[in-house]
Order: structure tokens, then sequence, then C-alpha cells
């Protein structure tokens, strides 16, 4: 399969209250006529915010896709190590200040995921505190003036 380098996207849009109502759509030119909240932008194939990308003028969502072919479009090696796309990309809006957030380790992480699968809990359960079994290692880029 012949692959593109830049296939254009859809992407989801987390609504969290602490969002900004005007950065996100102003940035990409996505309308927002509810003028709710836009927190953050997701891109990439996250159980609770896939992306889909346009594949001969349809809507594919990125897992499927992805898993259609991993070895061609993640390559060989990611394809092994990680068996999935290893990242979810955030474009984060905050209009008001976010609460403190602290990630486990890889291996807190996995333990963890594995603790609440055994308990059942489900994917979208309040208490659950493991919604994959990754660590979140985290790189901030500012596109706009902020402080943090």
């Amino acid at each position: 399969m012949t692959q593109q380098h830049f296939l254009p996207m859809s992407n989801v849009i987390q609504d969290y209250p602490w969002g900004s109502e005007t950065s996100i759509s102003t940035l990409f030119g996505i309308e927002n006529p509810e003028h709710k909240p836009q927190a953050e932008l997701w891109m990439g194939a996250h159980p609770n915010g896939c992306s889909q990308v346009f594949i001969d003028n349809h809507l594919v969502r990125l897992d499927k896709w992805v898993a259609g072919d991993p070895e061609s479009i993640l390559s060989p090696s990611v394809q092994e190590q990680f068996g999935e796309l290893p990242y979810l990309f955030k474009v984060l809006a905050a209009e008001n200040a976010l609460s403190i957030q602290v990630h486990p380790s890889k291996e807190q992480a996995e333990k963890g995921y594995l603790l609440e699968q055994q308990h059942g809990l489900a994917l979208n359960a309040d208490c659950r505190n493991y919604k994959d079994p990754n660590h979140k290692p985290e790189l901030v880029y500012a596109l706009t003036r902020y402080q943090a």
C-alpha cells in the first residue's frame, strides 16, 4: 500500500469547562456555534476521542486505518514496540486555570490498568484512574502567550 505523507483529518474537541470558547476555533477555523468551551483538540487514536482521516473522500477512524496495515503506517519497529499509534497529540486552549495533574510511570500505569481491568471497571467509570496502560510524558510548546 502506498501511503501519503499527510492526510486531512477530522479531530475530536473536548469541551472541558476550563476551555476557551474562541482559541481553537480561531486557530483552526473550526466553527463553535454553540459557544461551548473548546479545551483540547485531540489528534490520535484514543478510545475517548479518535481522529478520522480522509481516505478516497471518505472518513475512516484513525485506529481502524492504522490497524489495517500497521507496519506500513507506523513502521515495523513502532508496530513491534507499541502495536498501535503510541501518542496522543493535544492542542490545549485554557481560558481558566487547570487542576494539577500527576501522571504515573509506565510500570505504574501498566499495573494500575491491569488491576482495574481485572476488577471489571468500565473505561468511562468515574472511579477509574487508569484509562490505558501507558505513561503520559508531555511536551509543552506555546502557540500563543500564556502564563503557567
